[in-house]
């Protein structure tokens, strides 16, 4: 079988940073910044501007990306955008990034949560198997746009940001193993009721603020996640035949610093493998993973040879993991 790895990374944060006093100000909230860090670990996130969208800070990351891979877009097989925060439901996404990249290629938008980028790269290194030489992997979100200012949790909790990942074949090393699942519940963590199929956009769905994020009680998404990341995270290691002890880095999804850490602590990592850098950059979804990747990549703290774990979780519920030579 082909390797395929992760040969160059991208990332893009807006640039309105809203620290924990500037938003209970905005929106009037009901908490404070000690309340905020007490239970989630974060002091400060990145929203979007109110003229930029999801497909610009994607498209900010993939060309990033490419040039430090020295790749034009031309040359892409495969946009896969993995994002539950499109600019519109029709046409995907990806074909507007596509089209601002100047690429011309299959692009297609993927919806899984917070699992959203994993679910990419397992796409995107089956692409390689049967062809593909170059795919461009986006995470990006923009859940700014979907919290309810009047819930406290979704408006503290979520943030936006982008980050990419150039996937092509290689000699050796790459991706070790992958797993990806979901399982149906309906304990969905965080959702949107209206605007779908289901319930489609009315006076009435506006009124009854069901197109903002509803978010479930904490400790019940707090034990789906860490069941589902225990059973990911075993699998991957088991595939690829290694224990914790072997890894370098463990990077999973960045959706609460208590979460991070907890979940670490089920898989046995001692905290200098852990990535957890949730307390500025907030829960972007599933650009969350992909975000930190890259920061990591470029700080040198993921070198050549570094073995790392990506996991996630996300509403659904979907969850992935891989391991990852560098």
């Amino acid at each position: 079988m082909q390797a395929v790895a992760i040969t160059a990374t991208g990332s893009c944060l807006p640039s309105q940073v809203l620290d924990n006093h500037t938003l209970v100000a905005r929106f009037g909230l009901k908490v404070d910044h000690d309340w905020i860090v007490s239970r989630t670990g974060i002091h400060s996130r990145h929203w979007l501007e109110p003229d930029e969208t999801t497909s610009d800070i994607a498209v900010r990351a993939a060309m990033q990306c490419l040039e430090r891979a020295g790749v034009a877009a031309a040359e892409l097989d495969r946009i896969i955008l993995a994002t539950i925060s499109p600019d519109m439901p029709s046409p995907s996404t990806a074909t507007i990034v596509a089209r601002k990249l100047g690429a011309r290629c299959m692009a297609f938008d993927l919806s899984a949560a917070c699992s959203g980028f994993l679910y990419g790269l397992d796409l995107a290194a089956a692409s390689i198997q049967t062809g593909a030489k170059k795919v461009l992997v986006i995470a990006a979100d923009a859940r700014s746009r979907f919290v309810n200012p009047k819930d406290h949790r979704s408006t503290v909790l979520f943030a936006d940001g982008a980050a990419c990942a150039l996937v092509e074949p290689v000699e050796k090393g790459g991706f070790l193993s992958m797993v990806c699942g979901a399982e149906g519940i309906e304990r969905m963590g965080a959702y949107v009721p209206a605007g779908g199929a289901q319930r489609p956009a009315s006076a009435e769905t506006v009124a009854a603020g069901e197109h903002y994020l509803h978010v479930e009680p904490r400790n019940d998404i707090f034990e789906l996640f860490r069941r589902f990341s225990r059973e990911s995270c075993g699998q991957a290691l088991e595939k690829a035949g290694m224990t914790v002890a072997d890894i370098d880095l463990f990077i999973t999804h960045q959706g609460n610093a208590l979460l991070v850490q907890q979940t670490a602590e089920d898989l046995g990592f001692a905290p200098e493998a852990v990535v957890n850098d949730v307390a500025h950059h907030g829960n972007t979804a599933g650009a969350s993973v992909a975000i930190a990747l890259d920061e990591n990549l470029r700080s040198g703290r993921i070198r050549p040879g570094s073995k790392v774990l990506l996991a996630a979780a996300g509403a659904g519920c979907t969850f992935a993991a891989a391991v990852h030579q560098f």
